[in-house]
C-alpha cells in the first residue's frame, strides 16, 4: 500500500485553501487550476448589476477561484465594476446562496432576483442573458456532489463506465434540448460547455486508475485499454479549449497520471525522482503548443513549489524560465520562488510559541539543542489523522534522545483538540495556535495544506520546512543523521 500512497499524495494537495477554512474537503480531486493575465490574454472591463427584492444585506460579492469582488446594495440596487483577463464562470454570492454567470471581458450582466427565493426568481438580461439562464438551469438540474464522484471510482470498470456514460448522456441531452429551445446562444458558449462536458467526464476516467486502487486498496490495478480508450485521442494542443476549466484540469491530469506511473516505475528501479521533474518531460514529450505548455509548466511548478517547498526546487526553477516565455507565468514564479527563499535549508527557523492544553506556552527557543520534528494538523484534516499512529511510532524509535516531537494544532475549537489528544492519548509536545489557520505559524512558513511536517536541526536551523511524513518511513533515517552529526 505504500506505493499508493506515494504516488496518491504526490498528486493531490490536501488543502486548506490559505489554511483559512475550518472545515475543507480532506482531499482536492479536482486540482483547480487557477489562469493568470497574460500578454496572450485581451482584459477588459465588465459590469455585474441589478435590483434585489427583500435584500437584507448590504453587499453582494463576485467570486472566481480565490478572488472576490465586492459590490454594496443600495436600496436594493447593486452594481460590480472588474477588470477580468479572460472569458469563464464566476459566481455572484448573496447571503451563501450563488448565482453562477459566463462573463466575457467588456459586457455587462444584469441579474434581477428575490432574496428570498434566489435560484427560482433570477432574471437576466445585459449583454447575453441565454448562457446565464443556461447556467442556472444547469446548477438545479442535480450536479453529482464530490462524495458522489468519488464513490464512482470504487465501482467495477464496468460498472464504473455504465455510470459514467449514462450521466455524461444526461447531460450532454441536457445541454442539447437547451440549445434547441435557444437558437440564440453564443457560439463561443456552446463550444465552452460541449468541452465541459467532454473534458469533465475526460478526467474522471483518467482519475479512475488512481482513486479505484487507493479507496479499495488494490495497488496491482492497472486500468483496461477498454476504460482508457475514452481518453485517447482527446486533443492535448487545442488553444481554443483553454478557455474552458475542465479542458485545463483534464491536461493537468493527464500530466500528473504519466508522471506517476513514471515515478513508480522509478520506484520499483530504485530510484527516487521528483514528481516535478517527471511531469516537466511529460509535458515536453506531449505538448506542442506554446500556451498549454507554458500554462502546464507554471501550474506544474506551483505545485510542487506548494508541496515539496524550495529544497530540491533550484533546478526546476532554471528548467520553468528556459521553457517559459509568457511573462506574466515567468513574474508569479519569480515571486513565488523569492517569498519560499527564507524557509530554505540552513536559515534560521522562524520562531512561534503557542499554549499546550495546560495553558503552558511552548516556544520554539525553548527547544534548542534537540531535533525538532513538527507536525502541523486540525482534528477535523483526515489525511493529518492518518499520519497519527506513524507518528507516535516514531516517536517510541526515538524516546530518550535529543528529539522534540511538537504537534501545533490549528483548529479553531480547542474542545475538540483536547478531547482528541486525551482520547488518542497523543504524546509529544501538544501545541494550540492562536487564529487558527491565519497563525504566525501557517504565514511564516507558507502553510497551505495539511498536514504539515518541518524538520530544524539542533541549532535552530531549517532542514526541511517541507519535510517528509512519518507514513513514507524516511523522516527515521534523516533524524538518526542529524543526531549523528552532534556526536
Amino acid at each position: 500500500m505504500n506505493k499508493i500512497i506515494f504516488i496518491f499524495t504526490s498528486l493531490l494537495i490536501f488543502s486548506i485553501i490559505g489554511c483559512q477554512s475550518e472545515k475543507p474537503a480532506e482531499v482536492d480531486t479536482s486540482t483547480v487550476i487557477k489562469p493568470v493575465a497574460s500578454a496572450e490574454k485581451k482584459s477588459g472591463p465588465i459590469v455585474v448589476s441589478g435590483n434585489i427584492l427583500n435584500a437584507g444585506n448590504s453587499k453582494i460579492e463576485l467570486s472566481h477561484n480565490n478572488t472576490k469582488r465586492t459590490g454594496v446594495i443600495r436600496e436594493g440596487e447593486f452594481r460590480i465594476d472588474h477588470l477580468i483577463a479572460e472569458p469563464g464562470i464566476y459566481n455572484l454570492v448573496y447571503n451563501g446562496q450563488k448565482i453562477p454567470l459566463f462573463l466575457r471581458p467588456n459586457e455587462e450582466v444584469i441579474v434581477d432576483f428575490d432574496a428570498l427565493k434566489i435560484s427560482t426568481t433570477a432574471k437576466f438580461s445585459g449583454t447575453d442573458p441565454t448562457s446565464q439562464k443556461y447556467l442556472l438551469l444547469k446548477s438545479q438540474n442535480n450536479p453529482l456532489t464530490y462524495e458522489q464522484m468519488r464513490k464512482l471510482a470504487t465501482l467495477s470498470e464496468k460498472d464504473f463506465m455504465a455510470k459514467a456514460n449514462e450521466i455524461r448522456t444526461r447531460e450532454a441531452a441536457f445541454f442539447e434540448k437547451f440549445k434547441k429551445e435557444n437558437t440564440e446562444l453564443k457560439d463561443d458558449f456552446a463550444l465552452f460547455e460541449a468541452t465541459e462536458i467532454q473534458y469533465n467526464w475526460a478526467k474522471q476516467y483518467n482519475d479512475y486508475q488512481l482513486y479505484h486502487a487507493f479507496y479499495n486498496q488494490q495497488e496491482a490495478y492497472k486500468a483496461s485499454p477498454e476504460l482508457m480508450a475514452y481518453t485517447e485521442e482527446l486533443d492535448l494542443n487545442n488553444d481554443e479549449l483553454m478557455i474552458s476549466e475542465a479542458y485545463r484540469n483534464y491536461l493537468m491530469a493527464h500530466v500528473n497520471q504519466k508522471a506517476s506511473d513514471q515515478v513508480q516505475q522509478d520506484l520499483m528501479n530504485g530510484e527516487k525522482i521528483q514528481t516535478g521533474l517527471r511531469a516537466f518531460e511529460v509535458v515536453e514529450k506531449d505538448h506542442t503548443s506554446p500556451k498549454i505548455k507554458s500554462f502546464l509548466l507554471y501550474t506544474i511548478f506551483n505545485q510542487h513549489l506548494r508541496s515539496k517547498g524550495i529544497n530540491g526546487s533550484e533546478d526546476l526553477y532554471e528548467r520553468f524560465k528556459k521553457e517559459v516565455t509568457n511573462p506574466a507565468y515567468i513574474a508569479e514564479i519569480d515571486e513565488a520562488f523569492q517569498a519560499w527563499k527564507h524557509l530554505k535549508k540552513g536559515q534560521v527557523a522562524p520562531p512561534f510559541a503557542y499554549p499546550d492544553a495546560n495553558g503552558k506556552k511552548v516556544s520554539l527557543e525553548d527547544l534548542k539543542g534537540k531535533v525538532v520534528y513538527i507536525d502541523v494538523w486540525a482534528t477535523w484534516c483526515g489525511p493529518c489523522k492518518v499520519e497519527i499512529p506513524h507518528l507516535e511510532k516514531l516517536q517510541k524509535q526515538f524516546a530518550g534522545k535529543s528529539v522534540a516531537f511538537v504537534s501545533v494544532s490549528i483548529d479553531q475549537n480547542a474542545v475538540a483538540w483536547k478531547k482528541m489528544i486525551q482520547s488518542k492519548s497523543m504524546t509529544g509536545t501538544q501545541l494550540l495556535a492562536d487564529k487558527a489557520g491565519n497563525s504566525q505559524i501557517c504565514k511564516d512558513y507558507k502553510i497551505q495544506g495539511i498536514p504539515r511536517f518541518i524538520l530544524i536541526d539542533q541549532s535552530g536551523n531549517i532542514i526541511n520546512a517541507q519535510a517528509d511524513r512519518p507514513s513514507e518511513g524516511t523522516i527515521a533515517g534523516q533524524i538518526e543523521a542529524l543526531l549523528k552529526d552532534v556526536g
